[in-house]
């Protein structure tokens, strides 16, 4: 199994994606268009990190069903192994080893502002472990150790490549420049909003629209949506800039404008605009979704494809890290 060797016509490009289990809508328009996309005009290596998933959940056959799954999703809606580098974080330990190197440059202030921690710290009060609170320089490292070009993120990533930089530039100044300023590549749907039409789509948070779900599961979701809070009656005009379920129309049909007039104008309610997202959903995904039973369907697949992704991309992270021991004054007196 291989896959296209970068070339200097073809940036790097690195994301990593948490092993939460099957992705979900708002996985897929907030990044994982983008991953497959740019698999065609990159040299791409995407990784789900299941290292930082420790951070969160600590059941160790959970974060394995999730790696694989996540890693399954990612396969059936179009990332190929022959195009890009996918693999588990974990199978590439030197990730870990440069977070440590980088902690040494970087401010304790810095990763105490970023949002994610202040957002976690709230949500798990009971495990406020350091893992959070280091989480973003362990970010900065699996994106610098491959010396990636563009990170192709959903919005709420934005802080942390950005702190990201910030520690690439402290560390190149302090040793010299080698590791590389990351940008971030946003998607025209950088925040996708859950079923609640209030909070980001968040498995965590039970507001998902799941991609690969039986489809009477899909039609479930999508009609528990929140659409325009100021529409109670059928013969109210709605306002489709401020409804959750107009905004996902985009995404699913050319004629969205069509469907957001006849909600100005409330030719249709929003159970008729539910219905016809959910049935736009199930029939968008049926490809994937038959593309990920017969991937299941292979024994010891997934596995192969994580392996072979993280055997191809070791000459590069040791390099890497030959590098900063060399530049860190690591190892015996010259």
């Amino acid at each position: 199994m291989s896959a296209s060797v970068a070339t200097p016509s073809r940036s790097r490009v690195f994301s990593g994606v948490q092993p939460s289990g099957l992705p979900h809508i708002g996985n897929y328009l907030g990044a994982f268009r983008n991953y497959i996309a740019m698999q065609e005009t990159h040299d791409a290596i995407y990784c789900i990190v299941d290292y930082h998933a420790l951070t969160s959940t600590h059941d160790a056959e959970l974060i394995r069903l999730n790696t694989y799954e996540m890693a399954l999703g990612l396969l059936a809606l179009g990332l190929d192994p022959e195009r890009a580098t996918l693999f588990r974080q974990s199978d590439r330990p030197e990730h870990v080893e440069l977070s440590w190197l980088f902690a040494t440059v970087t401010p304790v202030t810095w990763v105490e502002r970023t949002p994610s921690f202040k957002e976690k710290r709230r949500n798990q009060p009971e495990d406020v472990n350091h893992g959070l609170l280091t989480y973003p320089i362990l970010q900065a490292a699996d994106i610098a150790i491959y010396h990636a070009k563009y990170v192709p993120v959903g919005k709420d990533q934005a802080a942390h490549l950005e702190l990201a930089r910030e520690i690439v530039r402290a560390w190149n100044a302090r040793y010299g420049d080698y590791f590389v300023e990351p940008r971030a590549v946003f998607t025209d749907s950088p925040i996708v909003k859950g079923t609640d039409g209030v909070n980001k789509m968040s498995k965590s948070l039970g507001n998902v629209i799941d991609i690969f779900a039986e489809p009477d599961v899909v039609r479930k979701q999508v009609m528990s949506m929140v659409t325009d809070t100021q529409r109670i009656l059928r013969t109210q005009p709605g306002r489709p800039e401020v409804c959750n379920v107009c905004q996902l129309h985009r995404f699913f049909g050319a004629d969205y404008e069509v469907i957001w007039d006849g909600e100005r104008t409330a030719r249709t309610g929003c159970v008729d605009t539910k219905r016809l997202l959910a049935e736009r959903m199930i029939d968008f995904f049926a490809s994937a979704r038959e593309r990920r039973a017969k991937l299941a369907a292979k024994p010891g697949y997934v596995e192969e494809v994580l392996r072979a992704g993280a055997e191809r991309l070791a000459p590069l992270a040791r390099e890497s890290m030959g590098e900063c021991h060399a530049r860190m004054g690591l190892g015996p007196l010259r």
